[in-house]
């Protein structure tokens, strides 16, 4: 799911996790009412689909894709670290560093309101661990990514995920949560230990991403569609 994020009072966006079909997300941000993309952010490397980032930023003349500086690209990214921050007009994104999903993820918390989770929290559970990298160090970081950050924020933010439908054993079919929502009813994040939660992270989980290496190889910069084609 791409995710445009706005300030009415500058007409600037940011364009997050875009579609590779980058013609229907500029198409979309015009119907908001935004000609003009001056941020594109890529949460982590995806290995589900092909990312749009770098075209999209491309078309738009701009220095580069943010992603957090982790991010193993062989192009130009423009490296995010930490709790760093960007404004667009009024509105402020601010950059958590959530790592387990992927070592590079990010979540972006708008104006202390809502977050875009990525693949960190999904609606009733979270992203899988086993696309790449030690299963058991990526799913004792995901834990830490979990309760350190996303579950100490206030009740009240809104919860948007990447992916909406099957994760793990479930099918939700919701776009969005709160995070007090997600601590009653996600079952991923009740686990009170890091071996617990690695026992529910390494057993049924649906099969992986088709050519999900190679899609990978790709977000990075590592080849091109025609030489995987």
């Amino acid at each position: 799911m791409t995710y445009l994020v706005g300030s009415p009072d500058t007409e600037e966006c940011a364009i997050v996790d875009p579609l590779l079909d980058i013609e229907y997300v500029i198409a979309e941000a015009k119907k908001e009412g935004f000609d003009r993309i001056t941020n594109v952010i890529d949460t982590h490397t995806h290995a589900d689909h092909v990312s749009g980032a770098r075209n999209l930023a491309k078309r738009f003349g701009l220095p580069g894709v943010h992603m957090h500086a982790n991010a193993d690209s062989k192009f130009q990214i423009l490296p995010i670290q930490d709790g760093q921050t960007i404004r667009l007009g009024k509105t402020m994104l601010q950059f958590l560093h959530t790592p387990g999903h992927t070592y590079d993820h990010i979540c972006i918390l708008v104006d202390n309101s809502k977050v875009l989770t990525g693949d960190t929290i999904l609606i009733g559970d979270v992203g899988r661990i086993d696309l790449g990298g030690d299963p058991r160090d990526k799913s004792d970081k995901l834990y830490d990514s979990l309760h350190g950050k996303l579950l100490k924020l206030a009740d009240a933010i809104e919860v948007y995920p990447t992916h909406v439908g099957a994760a793990h054993h479930l099918a939700s079919t919701s776009t969005s949560s709160t995070i007090a929502k997600e601590r009653e009813n996600n079952g991923a994040l009740k686990l009170k230990t890091k071996d617990e939660f690695f026992k529910y992270m390494t057993k049924d989980w649906p099969p992986k991403p088709p050519d999900y290496q190679n899609i990978i190889r790709l977000n990075r910069g590592e080849v091109t569609i025609s030489q995987i084609g």
